[in-house]
């Protein structure tokens, strides 16, 4: 990502995004309690954005990197060569 005001480059970098699912407790027909949550899940539809940086233009190299083929129900990504900044 550009910052034009500043003229600095941010590296921007996706991870994985946790979120808790609340612990709820019940009691069956029979009597027995039951209890299900209280745990750390990874959601499958948000990621965290992480920036890295300021980086001056001179102080980043383009690095060239193979992507393989990715497929999902609505989309797919072909194989390619993949450009992007890295500090030096």
């Amino acid at each position: 990502m550009y910052d034009p005001a500043d003229k600095e480059f941010w590296l921007g970098h996706l991870e994985g995004h946790q979120y808790y699912v609340e612990q709820t407790n019940w009691y069956s027909e029979g009597g027995e309690e039951n209890s299900a949550g209280g745990f750390f899940k990874y959601s499958k539809r948000y990621k965290e954005l992480t920036l890295e940086g300021p980086y001056k233009a001179g102080n980043l190299r383009i690095a060239i990197s193979n992507r393989r083929a990715f497929s999902t129900r609505e989309y797919n990504w072909p194989a390619a060569r993949v450009a992007s900044l890295e500090p030096v």
